[in-house]
């Protein structure tokens, strides 16, 4: 079950009138930041959202980057006070089917086939989670790099050039947030690997 195949399914169904709608943001838009209003879940349909929050100094931290048929926003299961500090910022034009939050949850709860692509998907993202810091423990800083490329080597195929994998868009930062390195570590392993990157 693909990402499109939920988006179909969500906008075919006549009780979501009001509920789903289509969404669209420019390159380096952001959908939400820390304090925002949460009120929707959103699913991307064509583009790459990346995603984090601030350290303590105030400094921008990437933890995951996401691509068409993956889900982000705040479902407001935390509790307990926890504050939902999060940024979401289109890596490239962007299209998501946002879905308000308490009928997002009201179909993962009572629809068979919402809750079980919702399953599937908090499943893979565990996965891919632990896979990240597994090789991060683990792996030297070549081996974590060739990793992260391994992981985002799909062509972006929406608002940039053709060719243009995920990884291509990640800056210095973003590689050395994703990979627990620092930015200057990252900048001489790329130039020992001739690796081109983004300059944002």
């Amino acid at each position: 079950m693909n990402g499109s195949t939920v988006q179909q399914y969500l906008l075919s169904q006549a009780h979501a009138f009001n509920q789903v709608r289509i969404r669209t943001f420019d390159k380096g838009a952001f959908v939400y930041q820390p304090g925002d209003p949460q009120t929707h879940i959103h699913l991307i349909d064509k583009g790459v959202v990346k995603i984090g929050s601030y350290s303590t100094e105030g400094e921008r931290v990437t933890y995951d980057v996401l691509q068409p048929g993956e889900f982000f926003g705040d479902l407001n299961y935390l509790g307990n006070g926890i504050e939902f500090f999060e940024f979401a910022k289109a890596l490239t034009r962007l299209v998501v089917v946002s879905i308000d939050t308490v009928y997002f949850r009201h179909l993962i709860i009572h629809d068979p086939f919402m809750s079980d692509w919702f399953n599937a998907s908090v499943v893979r993202r565990w996965w891919k989670a632990e896979t990240r810091l597994l090789h991060m423990t683990r792996g030297d800083i070549e081996t974590r790099l060739v990793n992260l490329r391994r992981e985002y080597d799909k062509p972006v195929a929406y608002g940039e050039p053709k060719n243009l994998d995920v990884f291509s868009l990640l800056s210095l930062q973003d590689l050395a947030d994703l990979t627990g390195t620092t930015r200057q570590t990252m900048s001489r392993k790329l130039k020992e690997s001739a690796e081109p990157v983004a300059v944002c």
